[in-house]
C-alpha cells in the first residue's frame, strides 16, 4: 500500500508532503478518499503547532483513516508540485490558486481538487482547533458522498 501519511506518522516523522497531486487525487477516487490539504511553511510556527498538536496526534490515533488522504503543501523555496490537472507548478502558484496565501491553511478538497467546504486559516482557537477542523472534516465528506 502506498504512503498515505499514516506510517510516516506512527514512525514520528513529519507529514506526506505533496508531490504530485494528479496522483493523490486518483487514489482518492478509488478509495473515496478526500484529500486535506495544510499549505505550510519550513519555519511557521503555527504551521508546527498544528502539525505536532492536531494532524499528526489524528494520523496516530488512526481518525478519519479510511476518508482522508493528508498532504502537506509547502509554498516556500522553490518547491515544485504536480498539481490535480498533472502539471508542474510551485506550491506557491498552487497555494494561490485556492486563495489560501496565508499559512498554515488546511483546504478540503475532493480527487479532483475542488473544495468542498470552507478552508480553515490559521489558529484562533487552540484549545477548539481539532474540534473544528472535525466539523470540517464531516461537513466536506457528506458532499463528497453527495457527489458520487
Amino acid at each position: 500500500m502506498e504512503n498515505d501519511g499514516h506510517d510516516r506518522a506512527a514512525a514520528g516523522q513529519h507529514l506526506t508532503p505533496a508531490e504530485d497531486l494528479a496522483a493523490d487525487g486518483q487514489r482518492a477516487r478509488q478509495e473515496g478518499r478526500m484529500i486535506l490539504l495544510l499549505v505550510s511553511q519550513e519555519d511557521c510556527p503555527f504551521c508546527q503547532q498544528i502539525k505536532e498538536e492536531v494532524l499528526l496526534p489524528m494520523i496516530k490515533g488512526g481518525d478519519h483513516q479510511d476518508t482522508l488522504l493528508i498532504r502537506e503543501l509547502f509554498i516556500d523555496f522553490d518547491y515544485q508540485v504536480r498539481d490535480f490537472s498533472g502539471q508542474s507548478v510551485s506550491g506557491n502558484t498552487l497555494a494561490r490558486r485556492y486563495g489560501a496565501w496565508m499559512t498554515p491553511s488546511l483546504l478540503f478538497l475532493d480527487p479532483e481538487g475542488r473544495e468542498l467546504t470552507k478552508k480553515m486559516i490559521g489558529i484562533q482557537t487552540p484549545e477548539y482547533f481539532y474540534f473544528y477542523l472535525d466539523q470540517s472534516i464531516r461537513e466536506a465528506l457528506g458532499r463528497l458522498q453527495r457527489r458520487d
